[in-house]
C-alpha cells in the first residue's frame, strides 16, 4: 500500500474532473476506477475477524466516495480575489482609480510560481492587458519569491534587456494570498524546455545568444540584493546549498554522488570575471515569436555570477537548433566574452547536476502530495533524463 501512489493518482483525478467532454459516461466511469484505486493503495486491508473486514469494507465505501469527487477549479488556489486587485491597482499605479478586472487567467503553474494574465477597462497608464508572476507558497519546495526579483528586474529593464516592463511589486501577500509583481503581457510561445530542445532554427539560436550577451552585461556593481553571495561566493554557497538537499533526501545514486565529486575535484574552474547571471536560461522560459526572442521570463535564480553558467545551460538546445560555435559565435558578436571551454564543460556538468536534484526533490513532493497539477507527473520522466544526460556527460569528461 501506497500514499504515494494515492496522491499521484488524485492528481489524475483533478485533471479528469475539470476537463471539458460530452462522455459523461466514459468519465464517470473512469472517476469510479481511480477513486477504487486511490482507496486501495491509500487503506491497509485487515487480515482478521469478520467484524473487522465489515468495518474495513464500510469504511473504504466511505473513503470512495469522497476520492470520487476532484476538487473543483474554485476549491484550488487558481481562484483570485478580482476585486482585492482592482483595488490595490487603482491605489498603487499613478494615474490610475477606474481600473476594472476584465478576467483573470491562470496560464502557467511552475514549481514555484505561476503566470496570471489579467485583461483590464478603464485603465489609464497601465496596458489593458496584464501578466501577474504569483509566488506560490503552498507549492514552492524551491524556496524561491518574486520579492528578490524584483530588485534584479528593474535594473534589467533599466539596461534594456528583453524583459516584459515591470510595474509593481506586492510584497506582502495580503492582496490576493501571495505576493506578485504585475508586468505587461508579452507575446510569444515557448517553443521549448530543460529536456525537449527547440527544433532547427539557427536564427533563433542567434538572436538569444544575443539577447544573453545584452543580460550579461548588465553591470552589476550596484547588484540590488546586497544580502545575496556575489561572484565567486555565489558558487560556493550554491554549492553547498545542493549538495545539501542532495543528502537532505537521503536517496541512492552512483551517477549522483559521481558528479558532486567531480564538481568538489575541479571546482577552481567554477570562479571567473562576474556578469549577471539568469540561471535557468531556456526555452521553458522564454517566449518567441518569428524566430526571436520577445521576452525572458522568471529570474528567481539570477544573481552575480560567470557568464558560462547560462552559456552552457543552454548547451543542449544550442548543439539541437543550430550548433555549439554558431551559438558562441553570435554571442562574442553580439558583445559578449567566450569563456575557456574547460569552465564551460564545468558548468555543463554542474547546471545538469543542478536540475537533477530539483527533478529528485520534484518527485518526492509529487509523492508525498505537495502538487496540484498534473502536469507535475512528468517528474519522474524529467528526472530520468537528467540521469541519462549526466551518465553521459560522467563518460565524455572522463569521470
Amino acid at each position: 500500500m501506497s500514499d504515494a501512489i494515492a496522491n499521484q493518482l488524485r492528481l489524475i483525478r483533478d485533471a479528469l474532473g475539470r476537463l471539458e467532454t460530452s462522455d459523461t459516461a466514459t468519465k464517470d466511469a473512469v472517476a469510479v476506477l481511480l477513486s477504487e484505486l486511490i482507496v486501495t493503495e491509500a487503506h491497509q486491508a485487515p487480515n482478521a475477524d469478520v467484524k473487522s473486514e465489515t468495518a474495513y469494507i464500510h469504511s473504504i465505501e466511505e473513503a470512495s466516495s469522497q476520492e470520487r469527487r476532484p476538487r473543483s477549479k474554485e476549491e484550488t488556489p487558481e481562484a483570485l480575489d478580482t476585486a482585492a486587485l482592482e483595488k490595490f491597482l487603482n491605489s498603487k499605479i499613478a494615474g490610475e482609480g477606474d481600473i476594472a478586472v476584465v478576467s483573470a487567467d491562470t496560464v502557467s503553474r511552475g514549481m514555484s510560481k505561476k503566470t496570471v494574465l489579467v485583461k483590464l477597462k478603464g485603465q489609464r497608464t497601465l496596458p489593458a492587458e496584464i501578466a501577474l508572476r504569483v509566488d506560490r507558497s503552498a507549492n514552492n519546495y524551491l524556496g524561491t519569491t518574486v520579492i528578490d526579483e524584483w530588485g534584479p528586474l528593474e535594473l534589467l529593464w533599466k539596461h534594456d534587456a528583453r524583459i516584459p516592463q515591470p510595474f509593481i511589486l506586492e510584497p506582502t501577500g495580503s492582496v490576493i494570498g501571495d505576493a506578485f509583481i504585475v508586468f505587461s503581457k508579452a507575446t510569444g510561445v515557448p517553443v521549448g524546455g530543460n529536456y525537449v530542445p527547440p527544433a532547427h532554427n539557427p536564427t533563433l539560436i542567434a538572436d538569444t545568444a544575443a539577447c544573453m550577451a545584452k543580460v550579461h552585461s548588465v553591470p552589476v556593481n550596484n547588484w540590488p540584493n546586497a544580502s545575496q553571495p556575489q561572484g565567486d561566493a555565489f558558487f560556493d554557497a550554491q554549492f553547498d546549498e545542493y549538495l545539501s538537499d542532495w543528502r537532505a533526501l537521503n536517496e541512492k545514486s552512483a551517477i549522483m554522488d559521481a558528479c558532486f565529486a567531480w564538481i568538489e575535484k575541479h571546482r577552481s574552474l567554477a570562479y571567473g570575471p562576474s556578469v549577471l547571471v539568469h540561471d535557468d536560461f531556456n526555452y521553458n522560459n522564454m517566449l518567441i515569436e518569428n524566430d526571436r526572442v520577445s521576452a525572458i521570463l522568471d529570474w528567481e535564480f539570477a544573481h552575480v555570477g560567470v557568464a558560462a553558467a547560462d552559456l552552457a545551460y543552454l548547451w543542449y538546445a544550442a548543439t539541437n537548433a543550430s550548433s555549439w560555435e554558431a551559438f558562441l559565435t553570435a554571442y562574442t558578436d553580439a558583445g559578449g566574452t567566450r569563456p575557456p571551454d574547460d569552465q564551460l564543460d564545468f558548468y555543463l556538468l554542474w547546471g545538469q547536476l543542478r536540475l537533477a536534484v530539483m527533478g529528485y526533490k520534484a518527485v518526492r513532493n509529487l509523492e508525498e502530495g505537495m502538487f496540484d497539477d498534473v502536469r507535475y507527473g512528468m517528474s519522474r520522466w524529467h528526472r530520468r533524463q537528467g540521469m541519462l544526460r549526466l551518465a553521459e556527460l560522467l563518460e565524455r569528461l572522463g569521470a
